[in-house]
């Protein structure tokens, strides 16, 4: 399976950066440049690779995550380009939690957007949430398997062997549950 690539996307705080570090604990390789480093918020790091960030205007890079995982933001997912089979693990988390998520990084920048109206943003994600996954549904070349953030912090070894199935890869999965630290579940929306 060296073509398949493994895309985790998901919204910013959703979780991303925690099934990039299973994956990585799993034994998969990791298409990443340790250019953003870990913090209060990511303990475990981000995962980033930077040339993702321009994806929309250069794939070049594609083929390099050939036979890796790379993550990639959930807005950049249209700009994947066809011809390569990829495996999208999509990470879900509770759109209250992601605002709060979102919020506390913000504010410990100082960064005005950390005052937006929760009601309006809330309904924001949904939206773009929605649009792309139609858009994903729309798209051969792209399988999807919805990860659920706090289902993994209640399952990891569960989550764990799911995701090597669905990737259909020989994965560590008890080293994947070890990576998951229940601890940094910090927002949630029930208490």
């Amino acid at each position: 399976m060296d073509d398949l690539i493994t895309v985790v996307s998901g919204m910013p705080r959703a979780g991303t950066s925690l099934v990039m570090a299973m994956l990585g604990a799993g034994g998969m390789d990791l298409l990443t440049d340790g250019r953003r480093t870990r913090d209060e918020h990511n303990p475990l790091g981000y995962f980033e690779y930077e040339p993702v960030k321009r994806l929309a205007s250069d794939s070049s890079w594609v083929p390099l995550s050939s036979g890796k995982a790379v993550k990639v933001i959930y807005r950049l997912l249209e700009y994947l380009p066809p011809g390569c089979d990829y495996r999208v693990l999509f990470v879900e988390r509770d759109l209250r939690e992601i605002f709060a998520s979102q919020r506390d990084m913000l504010r410990a920048r100082g960064d005005a957007a950390a005052l937006q109206d929760e009601a309006t943003m809330l309904a924001a994600l949904a939206d773009e949430l929605a649009r792309v996954w139609s858009l994903m549904a729309g798209r051969s070349d792209i399988r999807v398997m919805e990860v659920p953030y706090a289902g993994l912090l209640r399952d990891a070894l569960g989550w764990a062997g799911r995701i090597a199935e669905f990737l259909n890869v020989e994965l560590d999965t008890a080293a994947m549950a070890a990576a998951v630290d229940r601890a940094l579940y910090r927002h949630r929306a029930n208490g």
